[in-house]
């Protein structure tokens, strides 16, 4: 019986070879910043349905039969038939360690072959499969050195299983590492593949080397990893193998795009207005029906337990100090008391509990407001509404320290508004938030002919009353800011800011005045130099405000956001007085 299937075998292989029945197939590679296609993962398939065996064992049949290399030439051939459609994406080719440094392999991927596909090399990324362990590691090495001396790109695959260890990696040092799928399946469920994932897309930053996540099947696998801020992704719930070149389906570039974005404003808010999930540590946790005598004796051999949660079905029932155990326990009576009573008995049912993304200043003001008894007891934080983890009183004043410095630090000296560093992380977390805004900016006309002919203390007189106005006029919680000289900025969380400009503006006309001789008013002017050195008359000071919304206008990068408000800046500045205009 075994002699038959063996020869089977042969005459399925030398019947594919001889008829070429292989057909490729071809998976997205997927950006998991924008949902846009990188490249396709060309993958073979026998294409007659009465040969019953699968790829890999065809492979493993040709191994044995010294038919390695008939059988790669044919799926190579087979995977590049198509390639011209592909335009300007990456094709990911499969690739067995020990045919890559064959002379025919070479000569099979010379950049004559390549342009006759209409193809460059610079397109193909060999993707280094484990069919079996290299057999001559130098020759595997010094060929792959000659590979991406010509422009093109190497991929270890199946990292994380096989013979895929980081010794590969290191000697390869491929432009890109294939988190292999048993890595990624189930990590939104499971701390410690996170925990891998994460060491190894730092690795990855460090080394300069790309990380692409396989066999993606769920759109919390997809989540993790963006959060993880992993760059690209593939599997079946972005995108099936076809036979041609297919984009993923809109709603999962919206997913995609929608999950970056909420990951983006996280971090962005994050790295100045920590959020308190941050700064929260795992804290020890036991269920509601555990014996109060068998927690005692938890915390009696670990004297670092200060405190703890009462979790039943990931959600928090209660918490509890060490010292308030210690009481039930003492007296004369207190263990026999309590020793044998659930914990869910003793436990204080009555504690903070916040959401994982709320900033520390806003957990800081909720636990100074609780009653003097639990000023200092611990806050529990929540994700999705599950326990994550416990802040500490002392860690939460550590974290708001730190926000007032940093906000010091990036604040205008004189009007003590932000600066431009917390400005431009307040106008990406509105261009990446699918929610109203209008942005404004201000600039005064005239300022520097002011500034010349009155003198620097009354130039900054002037500065100072337009911060003050600005916050004056805030009536919605607005972020203002100082982005410099005489150019603020307020961000409005609301497409209509007509109102609020026109009460800037009248507040302004009534008490810039305030800032001239009476001469000056009555002339209508000031006698300055311009730009040029020459003495010219300027008109008393006044705004130009431009200002965009996300009403008609989106942006996905501040760079087009700031090419069109520079524009319309341009345009106020031609008016003549106080003029504002919002698009």
């Amino acid at each position: 019986m075994q002699v038959v299937m063996q020869y089977n075998d042969r005459q399925n292989l030398e019947r594919i070879l001889q008829l070429f029945l292989i057909k490729t197939v071809y998976q997205p590679i997927v950006s998991l910043t924008d949902g846009s296609i990188f490249g396709y993962e060309a993958l073979s398939r026998i294409s007659n349905n009465e040969i019953n065996i699968n790829i890999e064992e065809l492979f493993r049949i040709a191994d044995k039969m010294n038919k390695s290399w008939e059988l790669e030439t044919l799926c190579r051939t087979k995977s590049l038939e198509n390639c011209m459609r592909i335009g300007e994406k990456k094709l990911f080719i499969n690739v067995n360690p020990n045919i890559i440094y064959d002379n025919r392999f070479k000569k099979g991927f010379t950049k004559n072959i390549l342009n006759a596909y209409g193809f460059g090399a610079d397109n193909i990324i060999f993707e280094i499969t484990e069919h079996s362990a290299v057999v001559d590691n130098n020759a595997f090495l010094t060929s792959l050195n000659h590979y991406k001396s010509q422009n093109y790109g190497i991929a270890i695959d199946d990292v994380g299983s096989g013979y895929s260890g980081l010794n590969v990696i290191t000697n390869v040092r491929p432009d890109f590492i294939k988190l292999d799928m048993s890595l990624i399946r189930n990590i939104d469920k499971d701390e410690t593949k996170r925990a891998l994932c994460k060491a190894m897309i730092d690795f990855g930053k460090n080394a300069g080397i790309k990380l692409i996540a396989e066999g993606i099947e769920t759109e919390e696998e997809l989540s993790t990893l963006i959060k993880l801020d992993i760059s690209f992704g593939q599997g079946f719930f972005l995108g099936i193998p076809q036979e041609s070149f297919e984009d993923i389906a809109p709603e999962k570039v919206k997913i995609i795009t929608k999950c970056r974005a909420k990951n983006y404003i996280k971090n962005i808010r994050s790295s100045v207005y920590p959020i308190v999930g941050h700064i929260s540590k795992p804290g020890y946790t036991f269920p509601s029906n555990k014996n109060a005598d068998s927690i005692y004796e938890v915390l009696r051999l670990n004297p670092t337990i200060t405190d703890f949660s009462i979790v039943d079905e990931g959600v928090t029932v209660g918490v509890m100090t060490r010292t308030e155990l210690n009481e039930r326990f003492s007296g004369r009576y207190g263990y026999s008391l309590h020793s044998k009573k659930n914990i869910r008995q003793l436990m204080n049912p009555d504690f903070l509990k916040v959401n994982y993304n709320m900033p520390v200043e806003q957990v800081s003001r909720l636990a100074m407001q609780r009653p003097y008894e639990q000023l200092y007891k611990p806050i529990v934080v929540e994700e999705e509404m599950k326990y994550f983890g416990m802040v500490t009183i002392k860690d939460l004043l550590d974290a708001c320290t730190k926000v007032e410095v940093d906000i010091a630090r990036h604040s205008n000296p004189l009007t003590g508004l932000p600066g431009n560093l917390l400005i431009e992380k307040e106008i990406l977390s509105r261009i990446f938030r699918d929610r109203p805004y209008c942005i404004t900016y201000y600039d005064i006309d005239n300022f520097k002919a002011y500034n010349d002919a009155y003198g620097f203390d009354n130039g900054d007189r002037m500065l100072s009353l337009v911060a003050d106005i600005l916050k004056d006029c805030a009536v919605k919680d607005e972020f203002i800011g100082h982005i410099g000289g005489d150019d603020f900025i307020v961000i409005c969380d609301y497409h209509e800011g007509e109102d609020y400009c026109e009460s800037v503006i009248n507040q302004f006309s009534s008490r810039v005045t305030s800032l001239y001789r009476d001469e000056d008013l009555k002339n209508g002017h000031i006698i300055s130099k311009n730009r040029q050195g020459v003495t010219e008359l300027f008109p008393i000071a006044s705004l130009s405000i431009a200002g965009l919304s996300n009403k008609t206008n989106t942006y996905k990068d501040i760079d087009s956001f700031s090419k069109d408000i520079a524009q319309l800046k341009k345009k106020c500045k031609r008016q003549v007085g106080n003029y504002f205009e919002v698009i």
